[in-house]
């Protein structure tokens, strides 16, 4: 049985305009090769996800148990989300959706 630290979704819907067609693939991809790259392989699940309702903001990146919605990821913030969130736990500011996350207390 596997048990991870952290659950990385990518948003990968394929609606015109969604995620999918804003670079999501090609994020799933670049995660899979950096969380790898890093040694974090068996810390890290990256899987892909339907809608995040998030489109408009580009390509939605889920980061789980921290609960944190980065938007308008590219291929090219990969390597400093893998190594500042998921390596150190040091949230990326200039990507995160502030405006969505998991709340702290039950509701």
């Amino acid at each position: 049985m596997a048990f991870f630290l952290r659950h990385v979704l990518v948003c990968t819907n394929e609606k015109p305009g969604h995620c999918g067609e804003l670079g999501g693939f090609g994020l799933l991809e670049a995660f899979r090769t950096q969380v790898k790259l890093a040694g974090l392989e068996n810390q890290v699940l990256v899987s892909k996800t339907g809608c995040t309702k998030q489109h408009h903001l580009g390509a939605a990146v889920i980061v789980h148990p921290d609960g944190v919605w980065y938007k308008g990821v590219s291929v090219a913030d990969v390597p400093e989300l893998v190594e500042s969130h998921l390596k150190k736990g040091i949230v990326v500011a200039r990507l995160q959706n502030k405006e969505i996350g998991l709340s702290k207390k039950v509701v």
